[in-house]
C-alpha cells in the first residue's frame, strides 16, 4: 500500500510479489496462478528475468482450473504491455512527498485511523499500580459502569450520584463535579498551594481538569502530583463502590482516612516523588 514501483530495466523488481503492474502485484491480479509458483521462485525471479522469452510461464507448476486459466490469460495481457528500458527501477514511498522511504513516516502509518489518548504520558509514565492506571484510562474513555452507562443497557442503576445524591451519576461527575469529590481535591491540593485548582461544579471533564492542574505545577513536582491525583481518583471510585455495594454512608473523612493509609503504603513501596510532596503529616 505504501510503495509504488515505476518499472525501468526490471532488475530491481520482483515479478510475483512487487506491485509493478499499475500499482498491483501478480498475487492480487491472479492469485491462482501465483499459488502455482514455488516460494523460492516468487522471492527471486525479477521482472527482467520473467519477461525475457516469457520466462514466468515456465515456472508455473500444476494444472489450472477454468478460473485459473482466465486469470492466466488476464495476466498475459497485462504483462505484454510493458517494455523494459535502460533506466533503473524506482520504488516510490507514497507516504512522503519526496517519495523516499522514512522510518518515521512508516511508524506513523501504523497509527493512521487510531484513537488518540491525550493524557497518555501523565497516566502511563506516572508511578502508580497498574490497576489504578487502567481504571483512570477507562474513566477518561467513559467506560466505567456508572449509572449513565448502566441505564443505556437497561441494567439496574442508582437514580442519583451515590456520593452527593444531587445529580445524575457519570464518571466525569463522580471525579470532578461531585461535591464530595471536590472536597477531597480541596484537602489534597490545598496543602500544595493549588487550592485555586480545585474543580468547580461546572467542571465536566476529568482529563481537561487534570491537565490544567499540572500546568501550575513545577516540573520537579509533576510526577508526584500525577501520582497523587491518580490516588485520589482511585479512592473516590472505591468509596463510591462501597456505597453502592456495601451500603456505606458517603463520607469525606472516610475517604481521607483511606487515602492517608494508601498514601503511606505507596511511599513505602518506593514512590519517592509522592513522598517528596511532604504530605505525610497533612493527609
Amino acid at each position: 500500500m505504501a510503495v509504488k514501483t515505476e518499472l525501468g530495466n526490471g532488475n530491481n523488481t520482483l515479478f510475483w510479489t512487487d506491485k509493478w503492474i499499475h500499482g498491483c502485484s501478480v498475487e492480487n491480479l491472479a492469485p491462482l496462478v501465483f499459488a502455482g509458483v514455488l516460494l523460492r521462485v516468487r522471492k527471486r525471479q525479477t521482472v527482467a528475468e520473467a519477461l525475457t522469452n516469457n520466462g514466468w510461464v515456465s515456472v508455473i507448476r500444476g494444472g489450472l482450473s477454468w478460473i485459473g486459466i482466465r486469470q492466466f490469460l488476464y495476466l498475459w495481457d497485462c504483462v505484454q504491455g510493458f517494455e523494459l528500458t535502460e533506466h533503473e527501477d524506482r520504488h516510490i514511498w507514497n507516504l512522503e512527498a519526496g517519495g523516499c522511504y522514512s522510518s518515521k513516516f512508516a511508524y506513523r502509518a501504523f497509527f493512521v485511523g487510531s484513537v488518540t489518548f491525550e493524557p497518555w504520558r501523565r497516566l502511563w509514565k506516572s508511578w502508580a499500580p497498574n490497576k489504578c492506571k487502567v481504571f483512570l484510562w477507562l474513566a477518561i474513555r467513559n467506560r466505567c459502569w456508572t449509572a449513565d452507562r448502566l441505564a443505556r443497557r437497561g441494567l439496574p442503576h442508582p437514580d442519583r450520584c451515590p456520593l452527593c445524591d444531587q445529580e445524575d451519576e457519570t464518571i466525569q461527575h463522580l471525579l470532578v463535579s461531585c461535591v464530595v469529590a471536590r472536597q477531597v481535591w480541596f484537602n489534597l491540593l490545598g496543602p500544595l498551594n493549588l487550592g485555586d485548582c480545585v474543580p468547580n461544579q461546572s467542571e465536566r471533564n476529568f482529563a481537561d481538569w487534570w491537565r490544567k492542574v499540572l500546568k501550575k505545577v513545577k516540573k520537579e513536582f509533576k510526577k508526584g502530583v500525577n501520582s497523587l491525583i491518580i490516588l485520589g481518583a482511585w479512592l473516590i471510585w472505591k468509596h463510591r463502590n462501597a456505597c453502592v455495594f456495601e451500603g456505606v454512608t458517603p463520607s469525606v473523612i472516610s475517604i481521607m482516612r483511606d487515602l492517608r493509609d494508601e498514601h503511606n503504603l505507596w511511599c513505602l513501596a518506593g514512590t519517592n516523588k509522592l513522598q517528596g510532596l511532604g504530605l505525610a503529616g497533612v493527609i
